[in-house]
């Protein structure tokens, strides 16, 4: 499992366990419960929906970057196989 998604599980599963610690040991009415549930629920999936958009964006930037290096070393390598020939036939 990746670093991402075993931090992702974490998050979750840490949210989960907290959430049930919170229901268990609260001294609130269960209308009040449920109405603090909703709005922590409401911000989990604000928080998610950043982390996904953050990811989806990362990724691109990998991508993009990954592109640029490749081109890079493309670049570098045929100039160097010029250099190489230019020494060649100055050697000859």
């Amino acid at each position: 499992m990746s670093k991402s998604k075993s931090m992702v599980v974490g998050f979750a599963l840490g949210t989960v366990v907290t959430a049930a610690a919170t229901l268990l040991s609260t001294p609130k009415a269960g209308k009040e419960v449920r109405k603090d549930l909703k709005e922590n629920m409401d911000k989990m999936k604000s928080t998610f929906s950043s982390i996904k958009r953050d990811g989806i964006q990362l990724r691109a930037k990998i991508k993009f970057t990954n592109r640029a290096k490749e081109e890079a070393m493309q670049e570098t390598a045929a100039s160097t196989i010029e250099t190489m020939d230019e020494v060649e036939q100055e050697t000859k």
